[in-house]
């Protein structure tokens, strides 16, 4: 007979204590336990921050479609988080040679995240790390409502404000009726799809997806340099937007710029066939201008600080070109009244009588000499001024009163002539 020991109510209490917190703990780490358990291998994906990754939690999807589970976040040097995920095997195929990853959220208020793989690069196996070029981060709402002014801020709720009147308003019955109305559009978007597929549906849209393909993998590739034209675009896109009536008043002219630049290519077209023919001749004189330029350089460089005075010559001269402008339109007028008559008797008999030496006629014959009259005057001038004197005193005439052969007049002879006669006689004895 055997004999069957009776278990104690302490102990069957202290294994149901047991077993509860052994389910307990088996329940509260049931994800890592399943992720365990499933195949796949995990791959090394790097960011600036974690960004609330949660272990265990967070999914890791491909175009939306779950793939893995996120198992390892930690924050190593160079203020970089590797974060590790568990992905199928048969997805990461599908991956690439140079996939991308983001953390994106689940809704659009937040809450939960998850990393989203992007395939990239060309088909291959992928060598299971994604560095942090290859990454970015989420946007949250908060940091967008934060580059806002407060006034913008108030703008955006009475924006809200106003569109929850609006559908209040009778908004929501014409979505309603946009949405009724829609099916009736799905028939030509049909067609618009047919179209999209080309003349060659076999080939036409394969050959359009292998485009898209290799500008994306470019793109991945360079995605600094996509940065930047995506910057300098925008740059573009502001300075348009700046000058937009610039724009439009140069696109109103624009017809008539084209027209003009019409006739003028047309009248071009006569004289470079003008220059071509002439071109062939004057091919030796452009050898010899060569030569001369050649030459012109020493010229220049002395001929420069002769310029350079030259400036502050012209500045100085500039007042008086101002002043003998309208001098110039009187001397017209002058000269106009000089012509005809006036010009003729200076150019006859005045200046005649003033490049020609003077002797004297009649009771003064002999007493002139054999220089121009001109320089008779002028020697008069010399010793008028001469003989005049102006200092602090005021003005003084000298003068020398004597009395000669000549002082005696009304005498049929000269008494002057007759002793320059009688020397003249005596010097050649």
């Amino acid at each position: 007979m055997v004999v069957r020991k009776r278990v104690s109510a302490l102990r069957l209490g202290i294994a149901f204590i047991v077993l509860a917190l052994l389910a307990g703990v088996a329940l509260f780490q049931k994800n890592k336990i399943l992720t365990a358990l499933e195949p796949g291998e995990t791959i090394t994906v790097e960011f600036a921050q974690a960004h609330q990754l949660r272990e265990y939690v967070a999914d890791a999807k491909i175009a939306g479609v779950p793939v893995g589970v996120v198992t390892s976040v930690e924050r190593v040097g160079n203020g970089v988080t590797e974060v590790e995920a568990k992905v199928d095997e048969d997805e990461l195929a599908k991956l690439g040679t140079s996939p991308s990853a983001k953390i994106r959220p689940t809704t659009l208020l937040g809450g939960n995240y998850y990393l989203d793989l992007r395939p990239g690069g060309a088909d291959g196996p992928f060598d299971g790390t994604i560095s942090v070029g290859r990454t970015s981060l989420p946007v949250e709402l908060d940091d967008v409502a934060s580059a806002f002014q407060p006034d913008a801020r108030k703008g955006v709720r009475s924006s809200i404000r106003d569109l929850d009147d609006t559908l209040a308003s009778g908004g929501s019955e014409r979505l309603k009726e946009l949405a009724r109305r829609a099916p009736g559009t799905l028939g030509p978007a049909a067609g618009v799809f047919g179209a999209v597929r080309g003349t060659r549906p076999a080939t036409d849209l394969p050959e359009l997806v292998r485009g898209l393909e290799a500008s994306s993998r470019v793109l991945a590739e360079r995605q600094g340099q996509l940065g930047g034209i995506v910057g300098d675009l925008a740059t573009t896109s502001d300075i348009l937007d700046r000058r937009a009536s610039d724009m439009t008043t140069a696109l109103s002219g624009m017809p008539a710029t084209l027209r003009a630049t019409r006739t003028g290519l047309s009248r071009l077209d006569g004289t470079l066939t003008k220059l071509s023919a002439t071109a062939g001749s004057a091919r030796p004189s452009v050898r010899e201008l060569d030569k001369t330029l050649d030459r012109l350089d020493p010229v220049l460089v002395e001929a420069r600080p002769v310029v350079n005075d030259m400036r502050e010559v012209l500045a100085g001269a500039r007042p008086l070109v101002d002043d003998l402008t309208p001098m110039s339109r009187n001397l017209r007028s002058t000269t106009e009244n000089l012509r005809g008559p006036v010009l003729a008797r200076v150019n006859g008999p005045i200046m005649t009588t003033v490049t020609t030496p003077w002797h004297g006629t009649g009771r003064y014959a002999g007493s002139g000499s054999d220089r121009p009259f001109y320089q008779v005057l002028a020697h008069l001038a010399a010793t008028a001024d001469r003989a005049t004197m102006v200092d602090k005193n005021g003005s003084m005439i000298g003068f020398h009163a004597g009395y000669g052969p000549g002082s005696v007049a009304g005498l049929p002879i000269s008494l002057e002539q007759m002793f320059r006669h009688l020397a003249g006689q005596q010097e050649g004895s």
